[in-house]
């Protein structure tokens, strides 16, 4: 069974399930948030390398990026914001939300990440038949197709945070697959986002429908 079938959202419709969800999605942010050697970096920032010392900084802020969306599913998950309310807001989350799903996508193309992708599909079939070019082309092919997602075009906010929601768990599938569906590989965070996407975009297709 792949891992995207052992998490598929179904299995957790069951209110008791859903909760458990929540509060494991909860329990993730707090330990995104922690991260000890995180002063610790800042002292050494004049003994550390510069090439290890932004390596740490830029692993830092992926952690941020990941904690946030987590943060804005689960805010979704209890509440979709009307027109009215995000009219009345300084800030609107669907925007908020996609900016930083856009940084998310967008870290695909750099070397590092790509790098990692193609240490990842290595040893697979899909990898040997075509060399490190099927590799670029791969993740070229996934953020073209996530940016046409991600591109703004619904006014209204169910909508907006339905489409985000798609390429959210779209993004989370492709690296459950470059990690093989094996669930000793793939990061957590991962499992959590694909799981409140599916299930916030349902909560919005129930409120449209309402």
């Amino acid at each position: 069974m792949k891992i995207d079938q052992l998490f598929a959202p179904e299995n957790f419709s069951d209110p008791t399930k859903l909760e458990w969800v929540r509060q494991e999605a909860e329990y993730m942010v707090k330990i995104l948030e922690a991260d000890p050697n995180y002063s610790l970096a800042e002292r050494m920032k004049d003994v550390m390398p510069p090439d290890n010392l932004l390596c740490y900084f830029r692993r830092r802020e992926r952690i941020e990026r990941a904690r946030c969306i987590i943060q804005y599913l689960l805010a979704f998950l209890g509440h979709i914001p009307s027109a009215d309310e995000v009219r009345r807001d300084l800030v609107d989350p669907a925007e908020q939300l996609r900016s930083f799903v856009v940084s998310e996508v967008d870290q695909l193309l750099e070397p590092d990440v790509r790098n990692a992708v193609l240490q990842d599909t290595h040893a697979k079939d899909l990898h040997q038949a075509g060399g490190e070019d099927d590799c670029d082309e791969r993740i070229l092919m996934i953020n073209r197709l996530l940016r046409i997602m991600l591109a703004r075009g619904e006014s209204d906010p169910a909508a907006a945070i339905a489409a985000l929601c798609g390429a959210v768990e779209q993004l989370a599938r492709f690296w459950f697959e470059v990690h093989g569906n094996d669930i000793r590989r793939v990061r957590r965070s991962d499992i959590f986002m694909f799981l409140l996407a599916h299930l916030v975009r349902n909560r919005c297709w129930r409120r449209s429908g309402s």
